[in-house]
């Protein structure tokens, strides 16, 4: 906690608010466990917010809301229709992959972070489909920046995904040719998400994302 920030009810009551909707989000996005959601906000929020005398009421509230918005989730995920826009969603994904390209629903932070951890990433899904790494050759990504935050108000959110081309032999390329091939991946995405019904936000030009809007019912954790 800085020395510049005092710490009063008002604090307090900032935190409990930023703790209840950060783990409704994050259980909403389903990209981490119930264990990992309370060590990420335990170091993001307590540990740096909290004087330590009273972090332990906190984490307990924590552990609170958790239980609270599991619950909550549960209630809702019964009224939700047999297939969902996250299955589509994930056939999309199921789908690119078959095609060399990589779906990556909920990347790491920003775009900069997401490059990072780009490598790792690929090891990740050869290990699960083995031969990937061969036939990879292009990618999507939307990151998950936000969501949490967006997902704590309304499952229905939209998102922009980045594409581009991997040559085959990672070799550079004029930044002309670079464009026309990672044109030819954006639309193979457009194709992809469009035959599993999604109306796509992109008027074919590089320098735009493509965007969609979907409600977001998980039933299963992200890969």
């Amino acid at each position: 906690m800085s020395d510049d920030e005092p710490w009063n009810d008002e604090a307090r009551e900032n935190l409990r608010a930023t703790l209840r909707w950060a783990i409704l989000g994050e259980v909403r996005l389903a990209k981490r466990d119930q264990h990992e959601i309370l060590d990420l906000y335990r170091a993001v929020f307590i540990d740096q917010d909290c004087p330590e005398s009273e972090r332990d009421s906190f984490i307990q509230f924590a552990e609170n809301e958790m239980r609270s918005a599991v619950a909550r989730v549960a209630t809702e995920a019964a009224a939700w229709p047999e297939e969902t826009d996250s299955d589509r969603l994930d056939r999309v994904e199921a789908a690119l992959r078959d095609q060399g390209i990589v779906l990556w629903q909920a990347s790491p932070c920003c775009d900069t972070c997401t490059w990072s951890d780009f490598p790792e990433r690929i090891d990740e899904i050869d290990e699960r489909h083995p031969g990937f790494r061969d036939r990879l050759r292009g990618y999507a990504f939307f990151i998950d920046q936000n969501l949490p935050e967006s997902l704590s108000e309304s499952a229905e959110i939209s998102v922009y995904l980045a594409y581009g081309w991997i040559s085959p032999d990672r070799s550079n390329v004029a930044p002309e040719e670079y464009e026309v091939r990672a044109l030819g991946i954006a639309r193979e995405v457009c194709q992809c998400l469009r035959a599993e019904g999604f109306e796509v936000d992109w008027n074919g030009r590089f320098s735009k994302k493509i965007g969609i809007s979907l409600n977001w019912q998980r039933r299963t954790l992200l890969e």
